[in-house]
């Protein structure tokens, strides 16, 4: 039984994220409507001692059993896959929330109006997520040009689903449609789309990759079965390229009207993610260049120091 209106916001990952988990949290916690919002933890390869301290800190560290049994020789010993998975059935890895709302441990939220608009996306009863094209895409579709003028299509989807062997029909059909970013999004626990994530992700999961798995379940049941879906803004989990604005101390949209960012998400910032010192060049509003880590510490006490690295 669900409580009128309540929702968590869930992460996941191992021993190796669990920095990366804890910043995440400290952004929640941080904005003054998140300082007592439910949160939950996928434990995907957590110490006992870890699990041990966030459970003592009032968060919900659930370890499920593995959705899709899968032999060995396909996880080789990747625990941390569990939380790919997980994330297609969490309503039943935390029961008694009206809306589940899903961020990547690599991501922070800078500003609670992303929280928000998910949350009412989900209201409406749709799948509240952010897809991946638009004005901050460098491409909307890859090609790998043949000969004169025929290519063939090298999409995200499309890769995926036929590396998943799944019918040259759905291949085609999700070909040219845009990535959804499975790094943020939000859901009622009663909305059908569960079923169908699923359903899919067990189509997938016969041959195609564990990690993209979800993914790619997700395109199945939006754009094949039809699930209604609430696409927001790109600042609602923002993945590049990147900008900030030193008299604000934000991270803000690369394009007028330079929005402050709301979940910032570090997707392909794997030498940052497991190295807080490793720093990446960042324009300010001048388009001067500085050398800026994009973790939550860095702006969770920016100050002089952000002015000071312009060149």
């Amino acid at each position: 039984m669900t409580t009128n209106g309540s929702f968590i916001i869930v992460t996941g990952g191992d021993a190796r994220y669990e920095p990366l988990i804890r910043e995440l949290i400290a952004s929640v916690r941080a904005l003054e409507p998140g300082a007592a919002c439910p949160i939950g933890v996928i434990d995907a390869g957590l110490t006992d001692e870890q699990v041990a301290r966030f459970r003592a800190e009032g968060i919900t560290v659930v370890n499920p059993p593995w959705p899709v049994e899968l032999p060995a020789h396909r996880l080789r010993g990747r625990v941390h896959l569990k939380a790919n998975l997980a994330k297609l059935h969490l309503p039943a890895c935390f029961p008694g929330y009206e809306t589940v709302i899903w961020i990547d441990a690599d991501a922070w939220v800078q500003d609670w109006e992303a929280i928000e608009l998910l949350r009412r996306g989900a209201a409406k009863g749709r799948f509240a997520i952010v897809a991946q094209f638009g004005r901050f895409s460098e491409t909307e579709l890859r090609l790998d040009w043949l000969f004169g003028r025929f290519a063939r299509v090298r999409s995200i989807l499309f890769k995926n689903a036929s590396r998943a062997g799944l019918p040259g029909s759905v291949c085609r059909d999700l070909a040219t449609r845009p990535t959804l970013n499975a790094g943020a999004y939000a859901l009622r626990s009663d909305a059908p789309h569960w079923a169908s994530f699923q359903d899919w992700q067990k189509k997938v999961l016969k041959k195609g990759r564990i990690f993209t798995s979800d993914q790619l379940a997700m395109a199945g049941a939006i754009y094949l079965d039809g699930h209604p879906v609430e696409l927001l803004p790109e600042w609602c989990n923002y993945i590049g390229p990147w900008r900030f604005d030193p008299d604000k101390r934000e991270l803000v949209e690369y394009y007028l009207p330079n929005r402050r960012l709301g979940v910032v998400h570090m997707a392909g910032e794997d030498a940052m993610r497991a190295d807080p010192s490793v720093l990446r060049p960042v324009l300010d509003m001048d388009d001067r260049e500085h050398m800026l880590s994009l973790r939550y510490p860095a702006w969770a006490k920016t100050g002089e120091a952000v002015a000071a690295t312009a060149r």
